[in-house]
């Protein structure tokens, strides 16, 4: 069966297939652009594929746009955007029956479940060959390459506190989308009569998570202008 490589320009994915391409194994590697990686995500996945085939998988609007238009934000604990704008477009594009190459590496076992669903069935070749992180670190620094920050959307709730720190200090145009996103959500939840939903899970506005426990001694640390109204 054919062999698709589930890319998403970080750690992980970058190791596997750097491994399988040295090892001589055919795959076809996707990554599904949904227009809201970082910035720095959405460059070093254009910097692999000038040196390896990855196919890109367009959505027909960002993951941002839907969000927008549906008044939503990202829920961890439905992931409807991973359903929605990953698995759902690479289950669409991939032939029938075929396998999935996931990076989950072998110090994240416990999230790799066996699956055979609608023709296609997971393998985890880092895990089978019992590579963690750090050793993926290292073949991507073997093949003289940088290694690339933890992939992810840039308004995913799941970030820890030091990631919306860095999106407000690097990106303060994205973290203003994501602030008007939550403002957005919150609106429609008390129209229809339900608690405002914060983004980050411990129920506070981002502008309080960015804020909280801000050590401005360093020029490199501190925040930089931001045009946002809220």
């Amino acid at each position: 069966m054919k062999q698709y490589l589930s890319y998403g320009g970080g750690v992980n994915s970058t190791a596997m297939l750097l491994l399988l391409h040295d090892e001589g194994q055919e795959f076809e590697s996707i990554y599904v652009d949904h227009g809201c990686d970082w910035p720095e995500t959405r460059e070093y996945v254009r910097m692999i594929a000038e040196k390896y085939p990855i196919t890109i998988l367009k959505t027909p609007e960002t993951l941002y746009e839907y969000a927008w238009r549906y008044e939503m934000t990202p829920y961890m604990k439905t992931r409807w955007c991973t359903k929605l704008f990953k698995v759902k477009i690479i289950n669409d594009y991939v032939g029938k029956p075929s396998f999935q190459l996931i990076g989950f590496s072998s110090d994240e076992a416990h999230r790799a479940k066996l699956s055979y669903n609608e023709g296609i069935e997971n393998r985890f070749p880092l895990i089978e060959r019992d590579i963690d992180r750090e050793k993926c670190k290292e073949i991507i620094q073997d093949h003289s390459l940088p290694i690339p920050i933890k992939s992810g959307c840039y308004f995913c709730p799941m970030q820890r506190i030091k990631q919306w720190k860095d999106l407000r200090r690097k990106h303060p145009d994205l973290f203003c989308k994501v602030e008007q996103l939550e403002k957005r959500n919150q609106e429609y939840s008390i129209r229809k009569g339900k608690k405002p939903f914060y983004i980050y899970s411990n129920k506070k506005p981002l502008k309080a998570i960015v804020n909280e426990n801000q050590d401005k001694l360093f020029e490199e640390m501190q925040y930089p202008p931001c045009n946002c109204e809220l």
